[in-house]
This record gives C-alpha cells, structure tokens and sequence, in this order.
C-alpha cells in the first residue's frame, strides 16, 4: 500500500509541474524536478510489474531532460547524467524485446557521450559511461546470439575503459575491464577464435592477480577457462 501511495504522490507532482511549466515553460528547476519525478516513477511502476507504464514513464523523462539540455547545452556533467537516463531507456527497451527502438537509444546515448566528451575531454568519467553503454550493447548482441557484433562493441568497451584509466586510475573501472575482457574471450570461443580468447583471458587474469586476493575465486575460473583452452590449441 505503501508503495502504490508513493506512486500516486509522484504522479500528482507530476500534474504540479506540467502545471507550473504552463506558465513558465523553460524553468530549469521545475524541469529537473519533472525528469527527476518521472524517473522515480518508472522505478515504482517496474517494481509493481507495470511494464508498459515504466517504460512510458521513462520516455516522458528522457523527453523533459532533452527540453533541459536543449536550454544548457554545454553543461558536460548534465549531459553526462541525461545519457544515463536514455541507457537506462534503453535496457528497458531491450528487456521488453523492442530490439531495433533499443539500439537506436542506445546509439542516441552515445551521441549524447559524445558531446559531453566534447565539452570536458579530460573527464575521465564520461569515458568510462561510454565504455558502459557499449557493453550493454555488446551484452543486447549476446543475448541474440551475434556474436560478431557482440566482440566488435565489448572492444569499443574496452577502448573507452582505457582511456578513462589513463585519465584517471579507478581500481573498480579496471575491474569492471577485466569483466568485459572476459565476456570477449567467451564471445571469441563461440566463434572458434580460441588463440585470440586464450590472449584475452591471460589479460583477465593478470588484472585479477593484481586486484584480487590469492586464490580468488575469479582467478581460478580464469585459470580454467585458460586450462581448458590450452588443451584445445595443443
């Protein structure tokens, strides 16, 4: 009950909004605040399995930030929250198998990367959300079984993961690289690539020696998978 009362409160500041921007249609605060109460409900609705809803919801959102950034375009960190909000578009998209919508939303957040890379080049930070965004799409091609287009994407991760680090080092960024490798050699195996996923996962598990403890349990599911990989190219 809780909760439902929790979504009837955000659509009726919803309503408070639309109204006050009636008046005042390019209200920067009223705007954030709309895009703001429009995220909090789609996250409600999908709790309570309303789909449809949460999708529509997180349209309307995504709507209202472009209004803001239209009004304040070369605020670099703003953009780089506004592609969150249409990555996030975009996962729930995929997951409702609207599949050609969903990689053209994810293409319109690496748009959006792009030009607050473009107006803060030394942000380490807008890198590393590209590299995310990439992965999720190379996670969308997995999940249809391409693995071609899969490896393309998780290297375009990787590169953009790389650049970040260089700006700035962040062990869970270099971790979180180590992961995607990983999922590009199990790509590369599917694709009987097995001395180039044999690389990859060498690469995974120097980074996972330096980062993880001893006997880690990720260390040693990567030295199976490169046991295993070593009996198949002898």
């Amino acid at each position: 009950m809780q909760q439902q009362e929790t979504i009837e409160s955000y659509t009726i500041a919803i309503k408070n909004y639309n109204t006050a921007l009636r008046f005042a249609p390019n209200d920067l605060k009223t705007l954030k605040l709309l895009g703001f109460a429009l995220e909090k409900l789609s996250e409600l609705q999908l709790r309570q399995n309303q789909s449809a809803q949460a999708l529509e919801s997180l349209k309307q959102a995504v709507a209202t930030y472009e209004r803001v950034f239209s009004l304040t375009p070369d605020d670099a960190i703003g953009l780089g929250y506004y592609g969150m909000v249409v990555e996030r578009l975009a996962e729930l998209l995929s997951k409702q198998d609207y599949v050609r919508e969903a990689f053209l939303t994810y293409q319109q957040s690496l748009s959006i990367y792009d030009a607050a890379i473009k107006l803060a080049p030394n942000d380490y930070g807008n890198y590393a959300l590209k590299a995310s965004v990439f992965t999720s799409i190379a996670d969308f091609y997995l999940s249809l079984l391409q693995y071609t287009q899969a490896v393309e994407s998780y290297q375009q991760a990787i590169a953009f993961y790389d650049i970040s680090l260089q700006l700035k080092y962040i062990r869970a960024n270099e971790f979180d690289k180590a992961w995607i490798i990983q999922k590009l050699a199990q790509c590369l195996e599917h694709l009987l690539r097995y001395e180039e996923a044999f690389s990859c996962y060498q690469t995974v598990l120097e980074i996972f020696n330096r980062l993880l403890p001893t006997n880690d349990k990720h260390i040693q599911s990567v030295e199976q998978q490169i046991r295993k990989l070593a009996a198949q190219l002898n």
